[in-house]
């Protein structure tokens, strides 16, 4: 199973980024730094660590935005067109209503 584990057409997946989560409960890693990831990653093994690291429960309809634009957390960094500094916004999607 090669889930993009190797190069493929040019593609080489190593750049780095700097990246933090931003949630209702905090920011991950803190709100003075960023974590290393690269563009070849997934989102989610990224909030998964901020989950862990913030005690973050009952995340599973929670939604990931960057730049007030949704981002797919199954997908690569690269596959949702971020790079460079990333901050990630994560927290219940805010519904909209009322009269």
């Amino acid at each position: 199973m090669s889930d993009h584990d190797h190069n493929d057409g040019g593609h080489h997946h190593t750049e780095p980024m700097a990246v933090a989560v931003i949630t209702p409960s905090g920011t991950f890693p803190n709100d003075d730094n960023y974590r290393r990831s690269y563009d070849g990653a997934h989102v989610e093994k990224i909030l998964k660590a901020a989950a862990v690291h913030l005690h973050l429960t009952n995340t599973g309809d929670w939604v990931a935005y960057v730049d007030n634009r949704q981002i797919d957390p199954a997908k690569t960094f690269a596959e949702n067109d971020l790079c460079g500094v990333v901050e990630i916004e994560w927290h219940k999607h805010e519904g909209g209503g009322g009269a």
